[in-house]
């Protein structure tokens, strides 16, 4: 089992770190973002966590640890972290200008003894979506194996370098293998030791992996409250999984971009094949050598 740590650089992700990220995605399944969230992200961020957790905590006192879905519509924050530039640089480079938010969470996870099957004191061995062993499969060179549907980073707003914090962990290359659903009872994570990997990361390290990445985090063993948030992006023609679509009067003075993420309302048609404005909305975020994706049909 080996540790990964991240490294800081530029917000503005290159086009040649865009080319290795996406080579260690296919290949491994994850990857972690060559730059730290910016301080004042990470300092916003655990505001809006801390704020929302004693609000939790005070209708339930014996409340240790917070889980919040659908986070993005709980606190500006959130919604910050939804629109930061180098998880939509690549969300771009994997489908194209037509992506959208398809899930967020955050979990504020206080030392916790004992692991609960309840994905709040810790995580068990898993793959995400829900019934993922249900979604089509592709084959590749291992048999058939989960394509990606959704991209999912994790922001890491606490420190984890001590190293019983709860860590997320992955095993390198599990989105190739069969997928993990349904009844687990049989599998022996032991088997795959040597491609775990542990991430036992600084704050604001942001760590991007494929829906159908096995992994897992042991209850938080530690003082240090383990704070992060889970943004995904999907094609805008798959179902978001935490969330209903916003209403104009929800939307309103947000940016072009952020209405395009929370799913403004359009035409059917639409959400599969877009209009030349459509194919534009998200240009910003192709690489710096590539011409955006048009369609001039309107479908309207």
């Amino acid at each position: 089992m080996s540790t990964l740590l991240a490294k800081p650089a530029s917000i503005r992700l290159s086009d040649q770190e865009r080319e290795n990220l996406i080579a260690q995605l296919d290949r491994d399944g994850f990857f972690v973002l060559p730059q730290k969230l910016p301080q004042a992200m990470i300092e916003e961020s655990i505001a809006a966590i801390d704020r929302i957790t004693a609000e939790e905590q005070a209708k339930d006192p014996t409340r240790r640890s917070v889980k919040k879905q659908n986070c993005v519509d709980l606190d500006p924050a959130f919604r910050n972290l939804m629109m930061y530039e180098p998880a939509l640089q690549l969300s771009y480079d994997v489908f194209g200008p037509m992506f959208q938010l398809c899930q967020s969470n955050f979990v504020s996870r206080a030392r916790e003894e004992v692991q609960r099957e309840d994905f709040i004191s810790g995580t068990p061995w898993h793959a995400d979506g829900p019934r993922p062993g249900l979604f089509p499969r592709v084959k590749n060179t291992l048999g058939p194996a989960m394509g990606l549907h959704y991209l999912k980073f994790g922001y890491f707003l606490t420190d984890l370098t001590h190293g019983n914090g709860g860590s997320l962990q992955v095993v390198r290359g599990s989105h190739l293998h069969d997928e993990l659903d349904g009844d687990r009872s049989t599998f022996n994570i032991e088997k795959y030791f040597d491609d775990v990997v542990q991430i036992d990361c600084e704050a604001g390290t942001v760590i991007a992996f494929h829906q159908a990445q096995w992994h897992a985090a042991p209850p938080n063993a530690s003082d240090v409250v383990r704070k992060n948030v889970y943004i995904s992006y999907c094609p805008t023609w798959m179902r978001p999984l935490d969330r209903e679509f916003p209403t104009e009067e929800q939307l309103a003075g947000l940016s072009p971009e952020e209405r395009w993420l929370l799913g403004e309302p359009r035409p059917a048609m639409r959400w599969w094949l877009p209009t030349a404005e459509d194919s534009q909305r998200m240009a910003r975020f192709k690489r710096d050598g590539e011409a955006a994706l048009t369609q001039v049909k309107n479908y309207e």
